[in-house]
Parts: C-alpha cells; sequence; structure tokens
C-alpha cells in the first residue's frame, strides 16, 4: 500500500519533470546560457583576440619590412676586407658567411654605417665586431687579429670606417675576415649585398657590374673543422 508521503514525494518529481519539460523552462535555460557565453566572450575571447591580431599585425608588418630593406641594400654594402685577395667560401651547411682572404693585420672597414652592438672574443669567430644598421639589419665581422682604438658598443660608425684588422683569432685557417650578414636573427648571403654575386630577389642594377675578378667557387677547399659557427 502506497504512503502518502511516497505520493507527496512522485507529485513533486512529476512536478519538478513537468517544469523542466516546459516551454518557459527551456526558453530561460536558452537565454541564460547565451547570455553567460556571450559574456564569457566579450570578457575573455575578445580582448584577446585583439591581442592577438595586433600581434600578428606588428609581426606582419615587420615582416614585410625587413625583405624590403635587404633588398634596398643589394650592391650597396662596402668590400670590409680593404686588401681582398680572394674569397674562400661562402654560405653552406655549417658555415653562415663568407670567408674574405686578406693579408694579416691589413683594414676591416664597416660595410655600412650603423652602430657597434658587440665587440669581443666569440667562441669560433674568435674576435668578432657586430654592428647594428638602422634597417634592423646586422653585419658581423669575425676572426680579427685586434680592434681599431674606440670601437666598442654603442659607437657609432660610417661606411668605410676602420674598425679592425684581420687576423686568425678562433677556427680560422689563414689569415681572412669571416663576413656576415643577419636580420632578425637570420643568415643572409652577403655575396649579394657586397657585389659579389647577383641579386637573387631582382634583377642587377645597371652601372653595378658584378666584381668576377673577387669570386671563387664555394667549393674551395677548407678544412670542415675550421669553420664558425
Amino acid at each position: 500500500m502506497v504512503s502518502g508521503e511516497s505520493v507527496a514525494v512522485w507529485v513533486k518529481v512529476f512536478s519538478v519533470m513537468a517544469f523542466l519539460a516546459s516551454e518557459s523552462f527551456r526558453k530561460n535555460l536558452h537565454d541564460f546560457v547565451i547570455g553567460w557565453v556571450d559574456s564569457l566572450i566579450h570578457a575573455c575571447y575578445r580582448p584577446r583576440m585583439r591581442k592577438i591580431l595586433m600581434a600578428c599585425s606588428f609581426v606582419t608588418l615587420a615582416a614585410m619590412a625587413a625583405p624590403a630593406a635587404a633588398t634596398d641594400l643589394c650592391g650597396g654594402m662596402l668590400m670590409p676586407a680593404a686588401q681582398l685577395k680572394t674569397v674562400s667560401r661562402g654560405v653552406a651547411h655549417g658555415h653562415t658567411g663568407v670567408d674574405l682572404m686578406a693579408p694579416y693585420g691589413s683594414p676591416i672597414r664597416a660595410a655600412l654605417g650603423g652602430t657597434v652592438i658587440f665587440t669581443g672574443t666569440y667562441f669560433a669567430y674568435g674576435s668578432m665586431i657586430d654592428i647594428r644598421h638602422e634597417n634592423g639589419m646586422v653585419t658581423r665581422y669575425g676572426h680579427l687579429s685586434k680592434f681599431a682604438p674606440g670601437i666598442r658598443p654603442g659607437v657609432a660608425v660610417e661606411t668605410g670606417a676602420l674598425i679592425g684588422h684581420i687576423g686568425t683569432s678562433g677556427r680560422a685557417s689563414g689569415a681572412h675576415l669571416h663576413f656576415e650578414v643577419r636580420v632578425d636573427g637570420k643568415v643572409l648571403d652577403p655575396k649579394p649585398y657586397l657585389g659579389l654575386a647577383a641579386c637573387p630577389w631582382a634583377p642587377s642594377a645597371p652601372g653595378r657590374p658584378i666584381i668576377e675578378e673577387a669570386r671563387a667557387p664555394d667549393s674551395a677547399p677548407i678544412r670542415r673543422d675550421v669553420r664558425p659557427k
């Protein structure tokens, strides 16, 4: 026999079920969920998306500006080895620059005007100088025998300024300058900038002949264990 208490419980259960199945409850629940999700999107998602889109925009603009600056300088850098004999080695696997053979102690000039950001000994590069230029590009000079007087971080140098002398410091087999060009930390082939090769991204500019006599095959012999990393 069913007790009055059991009947009351079942009445409450059926009442709740009927309410949950009602159109009014479903509409209120829908409005609540939509409102909560919309508030969450406004509070969290959209500000983050704005930040992400702004960051992506800055990165995109920087990426667009760097290649433009790089192409503008094609053939526009000064040969840093003032008494260049030959080009021994170019950019290849495990070698991030071009080796410019020159007499020991001969002058090294700034390939482009800028600000010195590093002078010192740096691993296999030996005595090394980094110069940052207005377009964000960095030129690197390695294996120096000594730095020119007054060359230190923070010093502004003009194109052609004496910055050091050819040497054999670090891992080097013979006197030469290891020269690099970098944009955002990425290595670029220095040869087009020095007029030692045609620009891969644009036709050669009239009046800027390629310096064929300064070129040498990339396969020129050089001991693998002496390449700067």
